[in-house]
């Protein structure tokens, strides 16, 4: 019996999805890197195409819940229209710095070089993170040296909360 032998998934088609997803995995309690796949939501034996809106970067232990239907296709749809909504309103900088914060103790801060605050601009406007600035202090070709600190706010633990909390189909 023969096989029916799938194409590959175009270059640019899955370069447009793992940027997408800023090559990482796209469930966002997940976010792995090390290794990502490229999934069919509807699944490939019953579309037979790769077509974007069909696709989204899995880690291969996301990919295999998804697969066995432990993460169903309605799940995956929002997780990759959520992927749009966050990366068109921050960078993925940004969403990974949100998700650092949101790791520390409610009461801890993370230190932050003063002079990179426009990379997370965005966060701060927004409230979803509080800059906390530092007196100058040592000056190095006028550009103060010592760290400022950046913190996450009720606000941006809500905003994380809120991507975690979708109904994943367990």
């Amino acid at each position: 019996m023969m096989t029916e032998q799938r194409e590959k998934i175009l270059i640019q088609l899955r370069r447009r999805v793992l940027v997408e997803a800023g090559h990482r995995c796209a469930i966002p309690t997940c976010r792995e890197m090390s290794t990502v796949d490229i999934h069919h939501i509807v699944p490939w034996k019953e579309g037979k195409e790769h077509k974007y809106e069909n696709l989204i970067a899995l880690c291969p232990n996301c990919h295999r819940m998804a697969d066995n239907e432990k993460i169903d296709r309605k799940s995956l749809r929002m997780y990759k229209n959520n992927l749009r909504f966050l990366y068109d309103k921050y960078t993925i900088f940004e969403i990974d710095v949100l998700f650092d914060l949101n790791k520390l103790p409610d009461d801890k801060a993370m230190q932050f070089p003063s002079y990179l605050i426009l990379l997370i601009k965005r966060l701060i406007e927004t409230g979803l993170i509080e800059w906390i600035q530092t007196p100058q202090g040592v000056t190095i070709g006028g550009m103060k040296a010592n760290p400022d600190y950046i913190k996450i706010t009720s606000k941006g633990q809500e905003y994380i909360k809120q991507i975690n909390t979708e109904d994943v189909g367990y």
